[in-house]
């Protein structure tokens, strides 16, 4: 199956790295910029210089790795060409945009997922599936902390896309933390925030986040993401009935410690372009009616944004504020 990659940088090189070894998958490279093409052809990816083109090349499919900014006005062309779509995270900028998007695909007839990958993890699925043992959850603990400057070498950050004010920031970077927050506990009706931007990076957008909600079960989830911190963390505790659980996703290890006092501890480190792959070739399956329950939906894409619009409101207003799905 031929599947346009729309967008070439960083994210969409990554993607099509993985998918040229992926079984089943075959990606057409469709760069922004015309010397793109050259060099991707040079290096014997199949490339298409425009969308139109690689649909006529037999693409059914599409990937929107392009910058944030884009992915409304890049999407919305790719629907209307007839393709199904996976939508790098965040799908868009705000929730407005997202739902925009999403009533597009559904007057076109058309399937969009997200690409938040972390749902392919082996051990976050574990963690996951863990959940129930707890009893009744108390409260959680999210973290997802790393130093923006470290992430591409050679790059001067500040001119990256995060770097920006609109479309850019860590609230939308780390929206996986949101992500799978929703996805394991449930959305939350509101939430209290402060998001802020502390000048210490130099850049227009917010450094840091911390959020605060009461899951629909009745437990509190605590979020705190920041652009500032050595050395990286991804860590999600769970308090409950039975004990707490412990899901550390740079080891990729899950750990269950239990009111008895016995402890359970489990390794499931997933390679990242595996998951890329996983993630790939799930939402492929989707065209032939298969639906793998770790693929974002539109639905989750455009509910992780309106999460972080009340947030955005509620650190503006100093009150907790009401999420708006509509």
């Amino acid at each position: 199956m031929l599947l346009a990659v729309v967008g070439t940088g960083s994210i969409g090189t990554r993607h099509l790295k993985v998918l040229a070894n992926a079984p089943d998958v075959s990606p057409i490279a469709v760069p922004r910029r015309a010397e793109r093409v050259t060099e991707l052809a040079a290096q014997g990816i199949a490339t298409a210089s425009t969308l139109v083109e690689a649909v006529d090349l037999g693409a059914t499919l599409g990937l929107i790795a392009t910058e944030t900014d884009r992915h409304l006005d890049d999407s919305i062309a790719a629907l209307e060409l007839g393709l199904d779509l996976l939508v790098e995270k965040p799908m868009a900028i705000n929730g407005k945009q997202a739902l925009k998007l999403k009533v597009r695909a559904e007057q076109l007839g058309r399937s969009i997922f997200v690409a938040c990958v972390l749902r392919f993890s082996e051990s976050l699925n574990t963690f996951k599936s863990m959940v129930p043992e707890l009893g009744r959850v108390h409260s959680v603990q999210i973290e997802g902390q790393s130093y923006l400057p470290d992430w591409q070498s050679g790059r001067d950050y500040r001119n990256s896309f995060r770097a920006r004010k609109d479309g850019g920031g860590v609230l939308l970077d780390l929206i996986h933390e949101i992500d799978y927050a929703g996805w394991i506990f449930g959305w939350p009706h509101s939430v209290q925030a402060k998001v802020v931007n502390t000048g210490r990076l130099d850049i227009e957008a917010d450094e840091a986040a911390h959020l605060m909600w009461e899951s629909p079960q009745g437990g509190i989830v605590s979020l705190t993401v920041d652009f500032l911190s050595r050395p990286s963390r991804r860590r999600m505790t769970a308090f409950g009935e039975a004990g707490t659980l412990t899901w550390d996703g740079v080891e990729g290890t899950v750990k269950f410690e239990r009111k008895d006092g016995t402890v359970t501890s489990l390794e499931q480190s997933t390679p990242r372009d595996q998951m890329f792959v996983d993630q790939a070739l799930a939402f492929v399956n989707t065209a032939s009616g298969t639906l793998d329950s770790r693929l974002t939906t539109v639905n989750d894409g455009a509910k992780a944004l309106a999460v972080c619009d009340a947030a955005r409101t509620a650190s503006r207003d100093g009150r907790e504020t009401r999420v708006d799905y509509q």
